[in-house]
């Protein structure tokens, strides 16, 4: 049995058909929690935010969650492959190696994907190509983590007042990036997040500058599969769609909208993809 969590932002129609399972983590504004996905969507969780100017933020999953979730399907006979949040972004990872030591099972395997969102979709994608290969639990596991360093995460953040809440930014450059409508790139790869890049101008600008921005990076590399997530119209999402494909050429590719966790951190009109570099360089 393939679980992830809801940061994953799969959607539920791929989750129904390809038998994946979603725990949702939980979102909080004060003394009000919801589950993600299931108590609160992204569109309420950003009109929230924005009658309000109240800073959701995301709480992570406890071992009695994983105690619950693990059980149901270890009683039926089920070897779980469980795919996580990255363990630096959130405590979710080290409550589901504490389930599981409580348990005393043998029939769960852990995966710390080190990313969130596109990231970790493309894991959860690769896991279940290879149990429809018929690889064991253990195979998947140790495949997924072999792909985990070569994961590459962008995401251009949207909401300027977000971004100095999160991610601490000094204020002359808050300034400078609301006078010019910055909207910085971050790159995420083995739980490490960085401003990357601050392109400006629409947002499909902004898509096509990151585009760009990854053409240089695969000159010498080739692309497997991408997954796209983002928070904005699906006019704009289209073109980022279109555009990915025609300019980066990714062998397989998915598109999902994304869901509260990463969206309280990013804000709505957010877009970002994330692809698995081939593990060999091109030739010539």
């Amino acid at each position: 049995m393939i679980l992830t969590d809801s940061t994953a932002d799969l959607s539920p129609e791929y989750q129904i058909k390809e038998d994946v399972q979603s725990i949702p983590l939980f979102i909080r504004f004060d003394e009000d929690v919801y589950k993600d996905g299931i108590d609160i969507t992204p569109s309420e969780l950003y009109e929230r935010v924005k009658t309000t100017k109240e800073i959701a933020r995301s709480t992570g999953l406890r071992s009695g969650d994983f105690h619950n979730a693990f059980s149901k399907y270890i009683k039926r006979g089920y070897d779980i492959v469980y795919i996580g949040i990255g363990s630096n972004l959130s405590s979710t990872i080290q409550s589901a190696m504490i389930a599981r030591q409580e348990l005393e099972t043998k029939q769960v395997f852990i995966v710390d994907s080190k990313s969130i969102s596109a990231g970790l979709a493309l894991l959860v994608e690769r896991a279940v190509q290879l149990r429809n290969e018929g690889k064991s639990a253990l195979q998947i596991k140790k495949a997924l983590d072999e792909l985990v360093p070569r994961l590459h995460f962008y995401y251009i953040l949207s909401d300027l007042d977000l971004l100095k809440h999160n991610y601490r930014m000094k204020s002359f450059k808050f300034r400078m990036a609301l006078l010019f409508k910055s909207k910085p790139i971050v790159k995420m790869i083995n739980d490490r997040i960085e401003l990357y890049k601050h392109p400006f101008g629409k947002l499909e600008n902004k898509i096509n500058s990151l585009i760009r921005l990854v053409e240089k990076q695969m000159k010498h590399h080739e692309m497997t599969d991408l997954v796209i997530t983002h928070s904005t119209d699906e006019k704009t999402a289209q073109y980022g769609y279109d555009q990915v494909m025609n300019k980066l050429h990714p062998k397989k590719m998915s598109m999902y909208t994304l869901g509260c966790v990463l969206g309280a951190q990013i804000g709505e009109h957010a877009f970002g993809f994330a692809y698995i570099m081939k593990d060999s360089t091109k030739k010539g």
